[in-house]
């Protein structure tokens, strides 16, 4: 049996320090996308992607704190959900990598078919540990909806295959280009609306 541990506000400091750093150092990554502004139509879907891997993390790093303020941060799964979190801000890393690169090492569809889906499934990972910590109603919500987002994220993966085994597996042309945008919208949508359902779920948690 594992031991209930309690996070030290150190720790919490550390953790969130933890992506204020990552984010700072993915806006170097990705100015050459967004500076100057005008250059931002001319690489619409490097930018989609990185407006994506912004609003994971920084949907993200509020929720974690919002959470922090509901829940003592105590439990026996503690630092598994803080190495999950690792885990994910490596991920958003590799998305702002992905977004970054126009002119080679091109990354586009590794976010679609393996990053996305495995971002979910960190999310479902983290929600589970944490209702087996918590067992709060919320929190089981959370769990349900994150696993169904998985399970979509994994038909937009399949999806993204067949498109692209469709194609020939074409990575550049106007076929590619058009695939690749009508995926960054969608994965870019998926997160809107996974956080904005969480949000009223947890703003109703509040409230009641």
């Amino acid at each position: 049996m594992e031991k209930s541990v309690k996070l030290s506000e150190s720790f919490k400091l550390g953790i969130i320090i933890a992506y204020a750093i990552v984010i700072a150092l993915s806006i170097d990554s990705s100015k050459t996308i967004f500076i100057p502004f005008y250059s931002i139509p001319g690489h619409l879907l490097f930018a989609t992607i990185l407006f994506y891997g912004y609003f994971v993390i920084i949907t993200g790093w509020i929720e974690f704190y919002s959470l922090l303020q509901r829940f003592e941060h105590q439990g026996r799964f503690v630092y598994r959900k803080f190495v999950i979190d690792l885990g994910i801000l490596f991920l958003f890393y590799y998305i702002i990598v992905g977004g970054s690169n126009t002119d080679e090492g091109y990354l586009i569809p590794d976010i679609y078919l393996f990053i996305t889906p495995l971002l979910y499934f960190l999310f479902t990972l983290k929600d589970m540990y944490g209702v087996r910590d918590y067992q709060d109603n919320m929190l089981i919500k959370y769990r349900n909806m994150s696993r169904n987002f998985f399970f979509i994220s994994i038909l937009i993966s399949l999806l993204y295959l067949t498109e692209t085994y469709a194609t020939g597996f074409q990575s550049f042309g106007a076929i590619a280009f058009y695939r690749d945008l009508i995926f960054a919208f969608l994965v870019l949508a998926l997160i809107v609306v996974y956080r904005i359902m969480r949000w009223r779920q947890f703003n109703t948690a509040v409230a009641t």
